[in-house]
């Protein structure tokens, strides 16, 4: 049995949660894969089972029936991508895959990696994390809108980021822009391309929406 590992709230894990989502697979409802909420705040991912499967101690990880652990969101997202779902939201071709890898990556890390770093470096729960550098807040916001405006551009007379279809790329911006309001960024008031996407994902893909985590049973 494979199992997913996730943090339903952070931006990573909810990477492939909105991926198999965008393709109509409730990822609570797949016959394949047991899905494993750790709960951060209770220091999980601090366990020595958790550590001795991920030393990184990071989520989403995903392992095989085989034994084999994936514990990056990209290579976690590009194996479900290919394994589920009949649409790639990789790109369908060479050149759409290439599209989306572009796109992709600077979303990731102009926009969301420059959120993150602010956070990390600005929110009291990170301290035992890193060594935060309080100077490193504001030019990581700063960078982060400045990209925003790119992709305000971008979303000049279409839906998305590439082609008439959801990508990869589209989730993550969303995610960058959703996370953005964490260090309050308001998605909103980035251009009207711009709120308009926001509001187009995040009817489908919001935190209340997929947050949607298993029972837990146990036994007496």
């Amino acid at each position: 049995m494979k199992k997913l590992y996730v943090t339903r709230t952070a931006p990573n894990p909810r990477k492939a949660l909105i991926l198999l989502a965008s393709k109509g697979i409730d990822v609570d409802d797949m016959d394949d894969i047991d899905v494993i909420d750790i709960d951060f705040a209770a220091n999980e991912q601090n366990s020595d089972e958790f550590t001795a499967m991920n030393p990184m101690r990071t989520v989403p990880v995903l392992t095989l029936s085989d034994g084999t652990v994936l514990n990056d969101s990209q290579a976690v997202c590009e194996y479900l991508d290919r394994v589920y779902g009949e649409r790639s939201v990789m790109g369908n071709d060479v050149i759409q895959r290439a599209q989306v890898c572009s796109m992709r990556r600077i979303a990731e890390f102009e926009v969301l990696y420059n959120f993150m770093l602010a956070f990390q470096h600005s929110n009291p729960a990170k301290a035992q994390r890193v060594e935060q550098v309080p100077e490193f807040v504001a030019p990581s916001i700063a960078r982060g809108v400045k990209t925003l405006a790119y992709f305000e551009s971008i979303l000049e007379g279409r839906e998305y980021l590439v082609g008439e279809q959801l990508s990869f790329a589209d989730i993550v911006l969303y995610i960058g822009l959703d996370f953005g309001k964490v260090l309050k960024v308001d998605p909103n008031e980035q251009g009207k391309n711009l709120a308009r996407f926001y509001h187009m994902m995040n009817e489908r893909f919001s935190i209340k929406n997929m947050a949607k985590a298993k029972p837990t049973h146990k036994e007496d």
